[in-house]
């Protein structure tokens, strides 16, 4: 199995022949307050090869990009969505899609695909994936805020090879009424979250991009993920976007 890090929280999965995209996104112009422009939203994968299968997190424009879905989606792949804003997508335009509860399992030989709860940090619909092939295990947060749910996942997948996980607690005061509550993970959530889960590693995602007063990135994100992780003896791989992890 490999884990490939793409612009800001997308993931790319290849394994058993199967290429599985996460929150993929190239266009991130389409922002209604604010566009990230930082290097992780310069990179490129549109021109490699197509996808099996495609997930969305939730459907906010860092993490869904339809034009991107229709180009990489090969002719007989499915969109893999929640049932909670399935429809949305259908209504988007999106045609190949596979709606599953959560905890509902889809299965493709030795390869299952598991929406797994998550709690979006405006309350809207979102949960994340857990993507497994033989002893090999990843989930995917998205830009989840901290719950109560991380034990139980844990207790269930017992451990993960990687987590992918938001770690730039942002405070998001385009939302009014605003709040000074961190609307993702913050460094020492995303670090208490891999060590709960059991994860051999933490890879951080969605982070690195800064609006003061509008979109506002917790302090020293980098320092304070090493910071926590020597606390709580988590392993943190910090990939560039394009960089990989591979496990045999």
């Amino acid at each position: 199995m490999k884990v490939q890090r793409l612009g800001w929280a997308g993931a790319k999965i290849t394994t058993a022949n199967r290429t599985i995209l996460i929150d993929a996104v190239e266009n991130f112009s389409n922002g209604k307050y604010f566009v990230i422009d930082n290097p992780d939203a310069s990179y490129r994968f549109s021109h490699e090869e197509k996808a099996d299968y495609i997930m969305i997190t939730h459907i906010h424009k860092d993490h869904y990009d339809k034009d991107l879905i229709l180009k990489m989606l090969k002719p007989d792949g499915k969109i893999i969505a929640s049932s909670s804003f399935a429809d949305i997508l259908k209504e988007d335009g999106l045609t190949q899609i596979l709606s599953l509860e959560l905890d509902e399992p889809f299965t493709d030989g030795k390869v299952s695909i598991t929406p797994v709860f998550a709690m979006d940090g405006i309350g809207e619909k979102q949960v994340s994936w857990v993507v497994e092939h033989g002893n090999h295990r990843i989930l995917h947060g998205g830009d989840t805020i901290w719950h109560n749910q991380f034990w139980a996942i844990g207790k269930k997948y017992q451990s993960f090879n990687a987590v992918l996980l938001p770690v730039n607690g942002t405070i998001m005061r385009f939302v009014k009424p605003a709040s000074p509550v961190p609307g993702t993970l913050t460094p020492l959530q995303a670090v208490t979250a891999a060590h709960i889960l059991n994860a051999a590693t933490l890879i951080p995602i969605h982070y690195g991009f800064n609006k003061p007063g509008v979109y506002e990135e917790y302090p020293d994100v980098v320092g304070n993920l090493k910071t926590a992780a020597s606390e709580q003896s988590v392993d943190i791989s910090f990939l560039k976007a394009g960089e990989a992890m591979e496990w045999n």
